[in-house]
């Protein structure tokens, strides 16, 4: 078969798929961490000749160990090794294979029959592709895993139906979406039978944008017990909302943006924090000043004193940190 040919066949499936056709591929979606350990055989069941093998896989879903333990329900119904593989019995019969999950083996189990008789229908490859929809950013990767059964060979090829403008898929099947949107389709075509293959759906979105903060003025210089007013600005968010905080301990205080100053001169910092991303932080920088003297005041203004006799006068003098008598 050509490549124009299996490219062809890849596209007809694809469309019968979609027009709701069958065709070799199946889509198997992983449940979310946390869910109960699922096992599923594969094929569910099957026929073969007396003494014929069959190989079998197992999707374990739930769980990050996805090794399983394979058995024979019936004592005369045949041997299935560590990795799958089925050897059937002499004698015709109706058998059970089970692959139980490793960590989860008394409740999470799957199950295929086996028919064994003589001149069994041999069944076609079937290849699925696990997870078979998926959802990345521009320039994601993901690992795609593929099981192939009816086959003695389970290897496959990997590729992108689409070509190199929906990214690239590595032989052992990690793919890396393009840096435009679109959907695109990772196949795995079988060793054993080129005609045979799975697909995933992958859809690629453009990243979220990421959520920037910025401050103005960046930096002020003022007096002790002065106040300068800072204005956040959040970009990339619908909520614009910030926190503000004064980093030194006794550097003053900050209110809705408006900082006032302590009285001790020195350097102090003003930081607003985004609501809508906590980690979005910006900060102010704040050279504090010395208290300075703005007036100062004499009571009364005027008066009037007889010889030798006496006036009080009382003083006031106002900094920027505010009114004080003199002494």
């Amino acid at each position: 078969m050509t490549s124009r040919s299996i490219l062809g066949s890849l596209l007809a499936a694809l469309f019968a798929s979609a027009c709701g056709g069958s065709s070799s591929e199946s889509s198997v979606n992983i449940p979310p961490a946390g869910q109960a350990v699922v096992v599923l055989t594969v094929p569910s069941e099957a026929d073969i000749d007396p003494g014929s093998t069959l190989r079998f896989s197992a999707q374990v879903t739930g769980t990050a160990d996805t090794s399983v333990a394979w058995t024979v329900a019936e004592a005369d119904g045949g041997t299935i090794d560590p990795t799958g593989l089925y050897t059937a019995p002499a004698t015709e019969g109706t058998f059970h294979v089970r692959a139980a999950s490793a960590i989860a083996s008394a409740k999470s189990s799957g199950t295929s029959v086996v028919r064994v008789k003589r001149n069994a229908s041999p069944r076609p490859v079937s290849v699925t592709v696990n997870p078979g929809t998926l959802n990345l950013p521009f320039g994601g990767s993901a690992v795609f895993a593929a099981l192939v059964t009816d086959a003695t060979n389970v290897s496959v090829t990997w590729s992108v139906l689409e070509g190199s403008s929906c990214g690239s898929v590595s032989s052992t099947g990690r793919y890396t979406a393009p840096s435009s949107a679109g959907t695109c389709h990772v196949v795995a075509t079988s060793a054993a039978d080129p005609t045979r293959f799975g697909t995933a759906t992958v859809t690629v979105t453009a990243p979220a944008p990421v959520v920037a903060i910025s401050i103005s003025p960046a930096s002020a210089t003022l007096d002790a017990c002065r106040a300068v007013v800072f204005t956040a600005t959040v970009t990339n968010s619908a909520n614009t909302a910030v926190t503000w905080t004064v980093t030194e301990a006794g550097g003053g205080t900050v209110t809705n943006g408006i900082y006032t100053a302590p009285g001790t001169p020195g350097t102090y910092h003003v930081v607003a924090r985004s609501v809508a991303d906590t980690t979005k932080t910006v900060q102010g920088t704040i050279t504090v000043g010395p208290e300075k003297v703005v007036s100062v005041a004499v009571a009364p203004g005027t008066g009037t004193v007889t010889a030798n006799g006496s006036l009080a006068f009382a003083a006031s003098v106002t900094t920027t940190c505010g009114v004080f008598a003199a002494q």
